[in-house]
């Protein structure tokens, strides 16, 4: 292959080369343009996981304290639970109470205050007074059926007594759960607003959930974009690489021509210096070097006879 083809072939192929590298160079320039891009999305991305987390914890925060105070307000439902039962207990007490002290009334048909002080009047006319024998007797025997019926009277007050300070003691129950249930409907109020702060935030986490997902979803569509043109890149360059060594072969030979083109043009500069130099001709440096490199060529030249 002579000069002009090698040329020719050379010159095809640097173009070749220079088509790839030029269509690199737009492939790069589309595949910068993409990853910034891609850099806006995952860094949206990754901030909304960063909100999503930092919200969820506080939400979480959130409900500790709500079931905390649930908790509590389990515990307060079984105090007055306790508490309910023991009032029916006592208003079941009081019922009997009721029924026994009303059956002593009946008995006593009477207050135990007029009953003793009948009971004592009797005795003193028992005692102190001159009455008739049979009066005598039937006072005796009304004096047994007064205590009787004072003894009846006396029970029945103490029945009365009972029922009195049950009612207290049911009283103070009665107080004892309004206050709890107070306490309940406090902490019922207050889980509550954990409970609406906590969904509030979820429903926020959920929406900066999808937008991060909306995020990664796009970033995934773009990467399909630019993986494609990295292996396009990628395969350019191993087209590249094919030419170069295709090329290898013909530049050597293209400059073992050039190199053998300047050998002979130095050569006959030599051969010219020295003509000038026979015919004691003035020479230049240039002659000079000219014949310096031509014996460097040739040889050294043979001395003149």
């Amino acid at each position: 292959m002579n000069e002009k083809e090698l040329k020719d072939k050379l010159n095809g192929l640097r173009a070749e080369i220079n088509g790839r590298r030029k269509e690199i160079s737009q492939i790069l320039s589309e595949v910068r343009a993409h990853q910034k891009e891609i850099n806006s999305l995952r860094q949206l991305r990754d901030e909304g996981n960063e909100k999503c987390k930092t919200l969820s914890k506080e939400a979480r925060q959130l409900r500790e304290k709500r079931d905390a105070l649930n908790r509590r307000i389990g515990e307060l439902k079984e105090e007055r639970r306790k508490i309910s039962d023991k009032i029916k207990s006592l208003s079941s007490d009081i019922k009997d109470s009721k029924v026994k002290r009303d059956e002593l009334n009946r008995s006593a048909r009477g207050t135990d205050e007029s009953l003793s002080s009948r009971y004592q009047r009797d005795i003193d006319a028992l005692l102190n007074k001159d009455i008739p024998l049979d009066k005598e007797v039937k006072l005796f025997d009304g004096i047994f059926t007064l205590m009787q019926r004072l003894e009846a009277a006396k029970e029945a007050t103490e029945f009365h007594k009972k029922v009195i300070s049950t009612y207290e003691g049911i009283k103070g129950l009665d107080d004892a759960a309004d206050g709890i249930s107070n306490e309940i409907r406090s902490f019922a109020d207050e889980s509550e607003k954990y409970h609406l702060q906590a969904v509030e935030i979820y429903g926020r986490v959920d929406e900066l959930r999808k937008e991060a997902d909306e995020h990664h979803r796009s970033l995934l569509e773009k990467y399909e974009l630019v993986n494609p043109l990295r292996d396009r890149i990628t395969a350019l360059r191993g087209e590249i690489e094919k030419v170069q060594e295709e090329m290898a072969p013909y530049a050597e030979e293209m400059d073992k021509i050039r190199a053998k083109r300047e050998e002979e043009k130095k050569a006959k500069l030599a051969v010219e210096a020295k003509e000038k130099l026979k015919t004691s001709k003035r020479i230049t440096f240039e002659d000079f070097r000219a014949i310096i490199e031509g014996e460097e060529i040739n040889g050294p030249a043979e001395s003149s006879a």
